[in-house]
């Protein structure tokens, strides 16, 4: 049992995936203030030298370190879909926590539901389970992954269970008007810059079902924008008319790229990202293509789409 292992461990590392969302994080952080009652050694990881400034009302968020500790005898993972999102490797006992239907279950012991609409849902019902006692800053975490996953209730997967779970979260201190303010309203200059070229270069393909976004290194350096800033373009183009599906083939700085598709449910969006390596949900997935010379991958992902939208 997950719960056995973390008795049994002495320094248990935290481990948001790279490029952290608030649901990754939040998970994390409301795992940490639990965690701390342990009087046991924790670390907060992340590898991502750059983490979006929009999560820094999180708790514990100046606790965050891409440094590995060396004593490290436990590793719990949150909202990681596959082994490589941790970005390390590691000879240690491993709880994946997660709701990713691609999720390959790599963990020693391996906590996941994939009807959950965030992870921060999982952890919530493990706390419960656990009898486990949710503090303000646990439940400041947890509601700020529920916000970002079900894109501020408006997903389509939102139910009953998401509204009763945000109600138990306001009720245990959760701050809703502070996770709408720095998750939805604060931006920086550099993405709404970002916005305006890539709504400007948006290609509409497929009679105008599906939008698609280039995002060459050269127009990060230009603008100062973080990754997270250009994938909230993906959203805008899907709630176009026409659009179906909008794809984000963006150039990663160690060669390759990274793509980020996101579905209106029509079309499964982990499926075909599963195809090359990459997974993530019905709606939303994506991948990481590693040769430099991508360009006829995504070909064949783009074929893949429009197969299924015509």
């Amino acid at each position: 049992m997950p719960s056995t292992l973390i008795d049994a461990s002495q320094h248990i590392v935290l481990i948001a995936h790279k490029n952290p969302d608030a649901d990754s994080l939040g998970a994390a952080c409301a795992f940490y203030s639990y965690l701390l009652r342990s009087q046991k050694k924790i670390t907060l990881f992340c590898v991502s030298s750059e983490i979006n400034p929009n999560l820094a009302f999180l708790p514990w968020f100046d606790k965050i370190t891409a440094s590995f500790p060396e004593d490290a005898d436990c590793m719990i993972s949150f909202d990681c879909g596959s082994y490589g999102r941790l970005g390390i490797e590691k000879e240690l006992p491993l709880i994946n926590i997660d709701h990713h239907i691609s999720n390959d279950f790599y963990g020693t012991y391996n906590l996941l539901n994939t009807s959950a609409i965030s992870t921060t849902e999982v952890v919530y019902d493990y706390f419960v389970a656990n009898g486990i006692k949710i503090n303000g800053k646990m439940a400041l975490s947890l509601y700020a992954g529920l916000i970002e996953d079900s894109k501020c209730f408006s997903a389509a997967e939102c139910n009953a269970k998401t509204f009763a779970l945000a109600h138990s979260l306001l009720e245990s201190g959760a701050d809703h008007a502070m996770c709408i303010e720095w998750l939805y309203r604060r931006r920086s200059l550099a993405s709404l810059r970002i916005r305006g070229i890539l709504l400007k270069q948006m290609k509409l393909l497929v009679d105008g079902k599906l939008a698609l976004f280039e995002v060459p290194l050269s127009l990060l350096e230009e603008t100062g924008a973080i990754v997270a800033e250009c994938k909230r373009v993906l959203d805008e183009a899907l709630g176009m008319r026409s659009v179906e599906a909008a794809i984000m083939v963006l150039e990663h700085p160690r060669g390759g790229a990274k793509l980020s598709l996101r579905t209106d449910g029509g079309i499964d969006a982990a499926k075909i990202m599963g195809e090359f390596g990459g997974g993530g949900h019905v709606r939303r997935a994506g991948t990481r293509l590693k040769h430099e010379n991508y360009d006829e991958l995504v070909k064949n992902i783009m074929m893949m789409i429009t197969k299924e939208l015509v």
